[in-house]
């Protein structure tokens, strides 16, 4: 198991190179969430931004992807939780979170993947980004009345539109194409 105290962060796994730039694990978590590609495409490039061109055996390049994206944790991510950050719907938050907590501005910082989700944990409670995150994550279902349904706003305010099926997307396009002259 890896220890960031202890241990140096690492630049490969297993021998192999990776890209460790907190953007690449942006990236592939963009990549990993994109409806519009299909699993094979998602997990293909996926691997080309971690790996870059010398990609190790595919259950190898696997378990190093799984491994970088779980910050060298070996457990199971717990599954059938709810989400409560988006890389790109929180882009501004959280950027303005790492300026605030860290004095970082990060489009100017290079940061290891491992020591970016860290920090991402460690944000300022008072944070733009902490505070969509403890609003998406309260249980409103005890609440009642006004309390309850300026959650719920707030939540439907701070968590994307999910992304619309081909038959939606289809309907919007005729929709809009009534009104092209």
């Amino acid at each position: 198991m890896y220890n960031m105290l202890l241990d140096r962060l690492p630049e490969d796994y297993e021998g192999y190179l990776i890209r460790t730039d907190y953007r690449i694990g942006i990236q592939v978590s963009l990549v990993l969430d994109d409806p519009n590609l299909s699993e094979e495409d998602r997990i293909w490039v996926a691997l080309c931004l971690l790996y870059g061109k010398s990609l190790p055996p595919l259950e190898t390049a696997l378990a190093g992807l799984t491994w970088f994206m779980r910050c060298g944790e070996e457990k199971e991510m717990e599954s059938g939780g709810k989400r409560l950050m988006w890389f790109d719907f929180d882009a501004a938050r959280l950027y303005s979170s790492f300026r605030q907590t860290f004095g970082i501005e990060l489009h100017k910082t290079k940061l290891h993947w491992f020591e970016f989700m860290a920090m991402i944990d460690s944000l300022d409670e008072s944070s733009a980004l902490s505070h969509a995150i403890q609003i998406r994550g309260t249980d409103t279902s005890k609440m009642k009345g006004k309390q309850k349904h300026d959650y719920e706003r707030l939540k439907r305010n701070l968590t994307p539109a999910p992304a619309l099926s081909d038959e939606e997307k289809e309907a919007v396009e005729a929709f809009w194409a009534q009104f092209d002259g």
